[in-house]
């Protein structure tokens, strides 16, 4: 059988009982998904890729707290987003500045000149310092209050 052919539940199943084929299912089945919540929290593809995987690691480690019948991604999703926050605690790159390279220069005068599309805004939003990217994506995407934030992120709520 193929990983489609499993439920989210029966693939859970196989993981708790430590079944590597049914890990690697689950693994292809949220590759996706993973990516693009880690890709927003983190500075390049290589930090989210680090993310992602130390995700699944503790998924694996943990699987036998998902309680049975809820929904797998939502369950993922703040285990994403915890070890997104727990990279950013322990790399903290404050980048108060950023320089510019030619090309995201380029991008960003294509992008003022018309409406720039989801690559652009991906690549806009990159650079925006590693704080000010969590904060947006924790407030606007995720829905914590910003007194959550401050508390997650170590810092004042007036800062979030």
């Amino acid at each position: 059988m193929t990983g489609k052919q499993y439920t989210d539940q029966e693939l859970v199943r196989g993981c708790r009982k430590g079944k590597r084929r049914f890990q690697e299912m689950l693994y292809k089945r949220y590759y996706g998904f993973a990516m693009s919540v880690c890709l927003r929290y983190t500075a390049d593809r290589e930090d989210a890729m680090e993310v992602m995987n130390d995700a699944f690691m503790k998924v694996f480690r943990h699987i036998d707290s998902f309680k049975e019948g809820a929904p797998f991604n939502s369950w993922f999703r703040r285990i994403l987003v915890n070890t997104a926050l727990d990279h950013y605690r322990t790399t903290r790159r404050f980048r108060l500045q950023q320089e510019w390279d030619g090309h995201m220069e380029e991008v960003w005068t294509a992008s003022a000149a018309v409406d720039p599309g989801p690559e652009e805004i991906l690549q806009l939003f990159a650079f925006l310092p590693d704080q000010y990217r969590l904060t947006f994506n924790l407030f606007e995407v995720e829905g914590y209050s910003h007194e959550e934030i401050a508390g997650m992120l170590g810092v004042s709520p007036g800062t979030s």
